[in-house]
């Protein structure tokens, strides 16, 4: 049962917790009110009273025990007009009136992250500029200190102004509330509203909090290695090229282990048998892909169960996803059951490169290297390898978690840190069940994650009590969080893949035929923490044979606007010899003289070095674009989506 506290035991209860408040004292109905910190409020504590100020129960600047005692008589004669009557369980409470810069802490039981507090501008401009910073409440100091600088009110923070030097105080603030509420595990919902920042510190002056009984905790699978697989079965593999059981088994023969096909009509596939049913399979399997219909999956996990399986992965879909909860749920049972870790269902499959192990039904030229890539779509994972193996691109993992019914990203994410052959972490993520679990992964993971989130502008949720409910559970609490515990948003789905290999870019060069765009892409690049390539003597009288008398001989590469795929390519011909350039921007705009299909032809080729085409303009640059995407090469329409790679 959810219950608020009066301000008074509030502030009892913050002082015994070290959190600064100002001067108080708690008065009762009959009493004859005397305190000696002036100039002080005096505000009406009682249930029967919600909104003070619609009462007129609220009284400032007193400045005398005189002036206490009329102001006391003058709320009861308030509440009393609007017709509630007040008796000697009725309280008020006088505070010091203080002055300073308003904040704002709160926090909010997330769903997803549980405890969060957050921090912004105090009074009522949080919600109208939505400047908050998140912080979990195990995040560490460096961590609060990053949640605190995120938000753009943090300069008050920083000696603005001549203020002082505080941001040392409002991160010992924080972690004081996070000792508070790990204290007080009842606290559902906190909002102190204003914390007034004084030349002595933060100071919380007004404060509400909710309490409710504890949710129960479940507690954690203890698990092996999901990327232990040494013995293999591929369950309902075909014979049918047009079935996921003939993809699934086609891509599976290049595994360096023990492979088993399973397929209830027998023979033999790819010149290996088919068994007809698990028990069949000679001896134990540790790993198996299902890709049978969903009426068939529980037997057949009971029988892999009895040959000791560890890691199954379900392609088939008909759970979750269209409505059937139930079949879900029998489903994790059954695997918590035999302590079975689940990829899916309905998922695109699992690869690991250190074993060639290839249980996907998405393309089967995938290429071994470091970097991990977890997706909950399908789809998206399935054109992320083929642009993959376009670029040349390897991977160490590849898991499709689908519905997240059983392994999720934490799980995984836990797992991928201490795998060897794993140096990157890229995560499409749509949803999240356990975003505490998530976190403590994250700030554990030693290696460079990056993380798209879809689902950005839904809505946050309605919240019946304070601030802190209206700015819970929307894309920015998520991206605060996630960034804070050390993962990288980026901002488009190809940079899953890409930035991890562009990690290293440090210099880029803009070939351009014009010199507008290329001041703007100039300077998203800076706004990166990328620079431009200084050209020197040598690079500039090589490109003075090939470019125009007038090109700036400066960098961006001007090759001036009449420019033809010729000189293009020319000057992208010396440009990827130049030894300090990382990465080459290619502009195209639509001049009267230019032949943006034939250049993006050129830009199809293979260069030394990373190219990435930009191609402004409307329909002229049309065809350029779909070439450009039919061959799987990353090309821009716009200036800052491409430099959101770096």
């Amino acid at each position: 049962m959810e219950a608020k506290m009066t301000e008074s035991k509030l502030y009892d209860l913050l002082s015994a917790h070290s959190i600064p408040v100002p001067p108080y004292k708690s008065i009762g109905f009959q009493e004859n009110p005397s305190i000696d910190f002036f100039p002080a409020a005096l505000k009406i504590e009682s249930p029967k009273v919600v909104h003070k100020s619609e009462y007129g129960a609220v009284k400032l600047n007193i400045t005398s025990n005189e002036q206490l005692a009329a102001a006391k008589a003058e709320i009861i004669k308030n509440v009393e007009a609007k017709g509630v009557k007040l008796d000697d369980s009725d309280r008020f409470i006088a505070v010091k009136m203080c002055r300073g810069e308003e904040l704002y802490f709160g926090m909010v039981n997330d769903p997803v992250f549980g405890k969060t507090i957050l921090f912004g501008k105090g009074g009522v401009l949080l919600e109208l500029y939505k400047d908050v910073g998140y912080i979990s409440l195990e995040a560490d100091k460096e961590e609060v200190e990053r949640a605190l600088r995120a938000t753009k009110i943090s300069k008050l923070l920083d000696n603005f102004r001549g203020m002082g030097d505080h941001m040392a105080s409002a991160v010992n603030f924080v972690q004081k509330l996070q000792k508070f509420i790990k204290a007080n595990p009842k606290i559902s919902e906190m909002d102190l509203n204003p914390v007034l920042l004084t030349s002595d510190g933060l100071i919380a002056v007004d404060a509400r909090v909710l309490f409710e009984a504890n949710a129960v905790q479940k507690a954690a699978r203890k698990r092996s290695n999901f990327f232990d697989n040494k013995k293999v079965a591929v369950i309902g593999a075909s014979t049918e090229p047009s079935k996921v059981g003939y993809a699934l088994a086609k891509n599976a023969l290049s595994f360096k282990g023990e492979l088993y096909f399973v397929n209830a009509k027998g023979g033999e596939l790819m010149g290996k048998p088919l068994y007809k049913s698990v028990p069949e399979i000679p001896g134990d399997v540790d790993t198996a892909v299902i890709g049978i219909p969903g009426k068939f999956i529980l037997d057949t996990i009971e029988q892999l169960a009895a040959k000791k399986v560890k890691n199954v992965i379900v392609t088939s879909a008909g759970f979750k996803e269209v409505g059937d909860l139930e079949g879900e749920e029998k489903l994790i049972a059954l695997v918590n059951k035999h302590n079975i870790n689940m990829i899916g269902p309905n998922c695109l499959g699992y690869y690991m490169g250190a074993s060639s192990l290839n249980l996907t039904f998405g393309t089967g030229n995938v290429k071994d290297g470091g970097l991990a890539v977890v997706s909950q779509s399908g789809a998206v994972l399935a054109a992320l390898m083929d642009k993959a193996a376009q670029s040349g691109i390897g991977f160490s993992h590849i898991v499709s978690v689908g519905n997240m019914a059983d392994l999720d990203f934490a799980d995984l994410v836990e797992m991928l840190e201490s795998d060897p052959k794993c140096k990157m972490i890229s995560l499409y993520v749509e949803g999240m069940n356990r975003g505490e679990e998530f976190l403590a992964a994250v700030r554990k993971c030693k290696k460079p994650i990056y993380l798209f989130k879809s689902g950005r502008s839904e809505a946050s949720k309605a919240a019946a009590f304070s601030h802190t409910g209206n700015l819970s559970g929307n894309y920015e609490m998520f991206k605060g969080l996630v960034e804070g515990a050390g993962c990288t948003v980026v901002d488009n789905i190809e940079a899953l893949i890409f930035r991890p290999d562009l990690s290293n870019v440090k210099q880029a060069l803009i070939v351009t035929n014009a010199g507008g765009p290329a001041s703007v892409l100039t300077d998203y690049i800076e706004d990166r923490g990328k620079k431009l390539y200084k050209l020197s003597d040598a690079d500039i009288k090589v490109l003075d044979a090939i470019l125009p008398f007038n090109w700036p001989k400066a960098n961006p590469v001007d090759i001036i606007g009449d420019a033809q795929s010729g000189l293009y390519r020319k000057t992208l011909e010396i440009a990827q010899e130049f030894a300090g350039v990382d990465i080459i921007y290619v502009i195209v705009t639509p001049q009267f003289m230019t032949d943006s299909d034939n250049i993006a032809v050129l830009l199809t080729e293979k260069f030394k070095k990373p190219v990435i085409p930009i191609m402004l303009g409307g329909g002229s640059m049309s065809n350029g674009i779909k070439l450009l995407k039919e061959k799987n090469i990353l090309v821009f329409d716009t200036l800052k989506g491409a430099t959101d790679l770096l």
